[in-house]
């Protein structure tokens, strides 16, 4: 069991929503390993999305994040992934390459094939001591950005508002197939599934039942989120 000091990252649910909202900030949807980051006296502890202790094979990941953080302590939410990489021209495009030479079966995952990672940040749960579950994410977001000094291994995951057509083209083309809404005032409620926090398709062709399988979750009826 998670030691009880332990932050359980907060989860977005699954959703048909057309949303024309201002009142909202769009992210890309980060695949790879869900991390709480703990930084205290220069170091940092990792747990997993379950409360447990990150094994070895994430000590890069806590070492880049330690030098890229400019805090006595903090509490940061983030995704250990490959995903930044995957694009049209890298990975992805190697993959798909394969497939169409008939060098292999079907098409590999460009994340297995990819050996370059970073931390992206996506939130800030506590910072200096200060417990900020109860802060809007908005400011969350904005205290985050000013601890972090992004580089090719510790990145901050871009929030963006209406209108998003061009970052979701640009989401796509860069391999992302989902992104996620988060209201301006949303709270962080450790270890739940948020209803405002939204994941939802990049590409809308795919029908609500696939993408619930990949998720296992059923998407609730499509509905608008409008001012």
């Amino acid at each position: 069991m998670p030691a009880s000091n332990v932050v359980l990252p907060q989860h977005a649910t699954l959703a048909q929503v057309i949303i024309t909202s201002v009142e909202w900030l769009f992210e890309p949807y980060w695949t790879g390993d869900r991390l709480i980051a703990r930084l205290h006296d220069g170091e940092v502890s990792l747990t997993d999305s379950g409360g447990e202790p990150a094994g070895p094979e994430f000590a890069d990941a806590a070492e880049e994040l330690a030098n890229a953080t400019d805090a006595d302590a903090a509490v940061i939410d983030g995704i250990w992934t490959a995903q930044p990489f995957v694009g049209v021209t890298g990975a992805r495009r190697w993959a798909e390459t394969l497939a169409e030479e008939g060098l292999v079966d079907e098409a590999p995952d460009p994340l297995s094939m990819e050996t370059r990672r970073a931390f992206v940040a996506i939130d800030l749960v506590e910072l200096d001591g200060q417990s900020l579950v109860d802060v809007p994410y908005q400011e969350r977001r904005r205290l985050l950005a000013s601890i972090i000094a992004e580089n090719v291994r510790v990145r901050l995951s871009p929030a963006v508002k209406q209108p998003i057509r061009a970052w979701l083209h640009a989401w796509r083309d860069n391999g992302f197939s989902f992104y996620v809404a988060k209201h301006v005032n949303s709270r962080y409620r450790a270890g739940e599934y948020a209803d405002d926090w939204l994941i939802l398709s990049a590409e809308p062709e795919k029908g609500p039942s696939i993408v619930g399988r990949v998720f296992g979750q059923r998407p609730k009826k499509l509905r608008r989120i409008e001012d």
